[in-house]
């Protein structure tokens, strides 16, 4: 919008100055003189030499621009009331004096604002190229379109309005706003420090939530809540617990006070010991209630406590809500300083007091990275930030496996999540994004790729996946995709099962639709087009799904090749075992290419096996 703005002053701006000399040409003609109107042009000390994906802003540049602007501001004014008296005394009536004043005026306020967020910017960082978040909402944020009401609720949240920050993260959890993380990441550094503090001490829970802000600062605030949360519950359980032990010494008494202490139905209980029978109850239901939330913050701190140790950095809390189904994300490395980032979506039967062993997830991925590349900084996360489906719910119309319906309202979150990744990074450019998609997760996944085609990650990754909710690898608008399938892992072939109709035509068969499973097709079929990477089978039947949950195991080949990807070192790359001489394997033309420098995978089908009747114990 800046950028339109200015151009639009500068074209108004050369035809004024330009009108004004044609003008002032005629009249020496007509009054018998020779004149050539001149040609006026200006420039712009920021634009780039030739058109070229946007990658951050040049603070030198942006210094030179303020400059200008500045000197225009000054200048125009002046020169815009000297050219009107220059025309009336040649009794020549245009509008090119007020035009250049105004233009004058129009950069002197522009300044004012661009210098105090200049300024704020270059104490943060250093001389050289800052992010687009900072480049298009730091600086320019007064010119962004905002059809949400963004600008109004940070200006309301910057004041302590905690009304303020819910409503930002409602507006997150929509995913509606692409710009809504880089508005966030802006507004929160041009916060004061003292501002800043209070919002934390004030609304940790809020604060911590809040895509875009810098990852200390949302390990900051959550590891506060997360403290206070545990503080309150304890006490609460440490009261509920005395005061059952109350109640139960008092009925004790009471019932040995009744005469010859009968039972049966025709006994009659005194009203002050059913009062505390029922009190009782309460604080028994009350003690229960609390159970649950208690274990999430026991898996929390334990999924935290994997940072830290191992050469590993210490882990980061990058969204933390406690209670109901509860969501999470731990950061092992700080993503927004990372070269390689990874973000690990698990799938179902996933939940938060079970989140210690999909945080361990993220820090054997963490691990096998930084073996392979010691020299990068990586940052492995663990994302539980949607309701991920549970097998004891596959009755529940929103809950259920057998249907995307929890991905396509977990997407939207996980959109946000890489919106905020991305926004918070310091870099401008160099950084590689993944997402990793396990089980149901990968539907996840590709579902939320589909919402940021182009600006979600560089890569997507999908392990055990049942279907990504496309029908093709391009269809995810990503450049690079991967599917890693173990030959014994029976839920990585419910995409192939013949559930439901595509909406396309079969590629080797035109004239008949192509059908998939309720998740999609199957990823890892030759026709999707994605890139495949070799997963050892585990030598587990398939009827236990033990091969479902093992491509974290350490060693295996499936987490180093987990490791060569993330840091995009494809040439090294396990490869798939050569066939056994006389067997016939399948191959497909390779769709979607990672990089220049990847090596020629094969796209094969693993070997399809029946689904068992039995159920895994989750994803």
């Amino acid at each position: 919008m800046f950028s339109r703005a200015l151009a639009h002053r500068r074209t108004t701006l050369q035809l004024a100055f330009q009108s004004a000399a044609e003008l002032i040409t005629q009249r020496i003609r007509q009054l018998g003189g020779q004149a050539h109107a001149p040609s006026f042009s200006t420039s712009i000390s920021v634009l780039a030499p030739a058109p070229a994906p946007f990658s951050g802003m040049d603070i030198l540049a942006m210094s030179r621009l303020v400059a200008d602007l500045q000197r225009a501001g000054r200048e125009l004014p002046e020169a815009g009331r000297r050219l009107s008296a220059e025309l009336s005394a040649l009794c020549l009536a245009a509008p090119s004096g007020p035009q250049i004043v105004d233009a004058g005026l129009w950069a002197e306020e522009q300044v004012r604002d661009l210098r105090q967020r200049l300024n704020t910017i270059q104490r943060q960082h250093d001389l050289g190229t800052v992010s687009q978040a900072m480049a298009g909402f730091g600086l320019f944020g007064g010119h962004a379109p905002d059809p949400d009401g963004a600008g109004r609720l940070t200006a309301a949240a910057g004041n302590g309005d905690a009304t303020a920050l819910k409503a930002l993260l409602d507006m997150q959890r929509t995913g509606r706003d692409r710009t809504l993380a880089a508005r966030l990441n802006a507004w929160w550094r041009h916060l004061g420090a003292a501002v800043q503090d209070r919002l934390i001490a004030a609304s940790p829970n809020l604060v911590g939530g809040l895509n875009g802000l810098p990852a200390t600062v949302r390990d900051r605030a959550n590891r506060r809540c997360l403290a206070g949360r545990k503080t309150a519950i304890t006490a609460e359980l440490e009261r509920l617990r005395r005061t059952s032990e109350d109640a139960e010494a008092m009925v004790e008494k009471l019932e040995q006070a009744l005469p010859g202490r009968p039972t049966g139905p025709w006994l009659v209980i005194p009203v002050e010991l059913e009062e505390l029978y029922r009190s009782s109850r309460k604080m028994d239901e009350a003690i229960r209630e609390l159970g649950p939330e208690m274990r999430q913050i026991t898996a929390v701190e334990n999924g935290l406590a994997l940072g830290g140790r191992n050469g590993r950095p210490p882990a980061l809390l990058l969204q933390l809500e406690l209670g109901g189904p509860g969501r999470t994300a731990i950061s092992f490395g700080d993503p927004d300083e990372a070269d390689n980032l990874v973000t690990y979506v698990p799938g179902t039967g996933t939940t938060l007091e079970g989140f210690t062993g999909d945080a361990n997830r993220a820090a054997v991925v963490w691990d096998q990275a930084h073996y392979f590349q010691p020299d990068k900084k990586i940052a492995s996360i663990a994302w539980l930030g949607y309701t991920a489906p549970q097998w004891e719910a596959t009755l529940s119309l929103n809950r259920t496996v057998v249907n995307t319906n929890a991905a396509e309202m977990g997407a939207p979150a996980l959109a946000s999540f890489a919106d905020g990744l991305h926004a918070a990074h310091k870099a401008a450019s160099g950084a590689r994004f993944t997402v990793l998609g396990h089980s149901y997760g990968s539907t996840v996944t590709g579902l939320a790729a589909q919402q940021r085609s182009g600006a979600f990650a560089d890569q997507v990754i999908f392990v055990g996946s049942p279907g990504v909710g496309a029908v093709k690898a391009k269809d995810l608008g990503v450049g690079s995709v991967w599917v890693g399938e173990a030959p014994n892992d029976p839920v990585g072939d419910v995409g192939s099962l013949p559930l439901q109709f595509t909406g396309t035509f079969d590629d080797a068969a035109p004239y008949l639709l192509k059908v998939s499973g309720p998740l999609g097709v199957d990823p890892s079929a030759p026709e999707f087009g994605a890139q495949q990477f070799y997963v050892k089978d585990s030598g587990d039947p398939a009827h236990t799904f033990s091969a479902h949950s093992k491509y974290w195991d350490v060693n295996s080949t499936s987490l180093k090749n987990l490791g060569y990807l993330i840091n995009g070192q494809y040439g090294a790359l396990i490869p798939f075992p050569d066939p056994p001489v006389g067997s016939a394997e399948i191959l497909s033309p390779l769709a979607t290419s990672p990089s220049p420098q990847s090596p020629s995978i094969s796209t094969r089908n693993p070997s399809p096996h029946s689904l068992p009747s039995s159920t895994p114990a989750g994803g």
